[in-house]
């Protein structure tokens, strides 16, 4: 009999789930808060250097824009962004 409630152990594993992301759509470079409110929504923010490469003010900026705040992805070819996605 099929359980109508599955518990975790009960669904099949099929790896994770992962983002699928263009690294060259990331914005790598903003010198001012003006540049980052310009920026559209959607639009996704990073570095890799851990956001070392972005200002205080800028950093303050783009996470009030954000309601995930920053988090680090690894790419296929193992570098690891520390991005931003602006959706606010």
């Amino acid at each position: 009999m099929e359980r109508l409630n599955p518990t975790p152990s009960d669904l099949p594993v099929t790896g994770g789930l992962a983002m699928a992301i263009d690294t060259e759509s990331i914005v790598t470079k903003l010198v001012s808060v003006k540049e980052a409110r310009s920026l559209p929504s959607g639009a996704i923010v990073g570095d890799l250097h851990g956001g070392l490469t972005f200002t205080d003010a800028v950093a303050a900026l783009l996470e009030s824009r954000s309601t995930g705040g920053w988090r680090e992805v690894q790419c296929p070819s193992g570098e690891i962004w520390t991005i931003i996605i602006l959706n606010r």
